[in-house]
């Protein structure tokens, strides 16, 4: 169903991010814990490219290339939460989004800005299953990214009995990791 309703829209599933050379990131992009999910900052990027422009929104992004580049990074949730749960139809319920707008000083129009996101989730899931949502303004972002937005869902009773996460080519978790040795 939340397949269809994107196809509708005319939009589609970006692939996964692929780590610039020389990056290490040491995380996994999703964690499930029973039957709540918890998803990592997203950005809008566009596998291994970027799918808005960068840079800080009042200067380089406007707010309109910023709304877009929100509801870029609800797709690369979305797409994280399908690589690795399976489908978009498990979400019971949104339970909280945090958004964050690297915007120049002054600026004030953060919740319009990540209202990107929190839109395609109200027309795919309704508004019974919408999260709350915390937006913040932050001086700047990785890779100088716009805005960037981590999640946290419960699943459906159906999806909860089914399918555990399953780290996937898209987990940011380097090979080293375990050899570290805490200091």
């Amino acid at each position: 169903m939340v397949r269809s309703a994107l196809e509708a829209r005319g939009l589609v599933i970006p692939p996964a991010q692929v780590v610039p050379p020389g990056t290490r990131l040491t995380y996994r992009r999703l964690v499930r814990n029973g039957d709540t999910v918890y998803v990592a900052g997203h950005g809008p990027t566009w596998g291994d490219g970027w799918g808005s422009p960068l840079g800080k929104v009042g200067k380089e992004v406007s707010v309109a290339e910023a709304v877009k580049a929100a509801e870029l990074t609800a797709l690369n949730i979305l797409g994280t939460i399908e690589r690795e749960l399976g489908s978009l139809d498990g979400v019971a319920c949104w339970l909280r989004v945090t958004g964050y707008v690297n915007a120049v000083e002054g600026f004030t129009d953060h919740a319009v800005v990540m209202n990107g996101f929190t839109d395609l989730l109200v027309d795919l899931y309704g508004e019974e299953r919408l999260a709350t949502r915390t937006t913040i303004g932050v001086q700047d972002l990785p890779f100088g990214m716009p805005v960037e937005a981590d999640a946290i869902f419960a699943l459906s009773d159906d999806a909860a009995h089914t399918k555990q996460a399953r780290p996937s080519s898209a987990s940011h978790r380097t090979e080293d990791f375990e050899r570290r040795e805490l200091q």
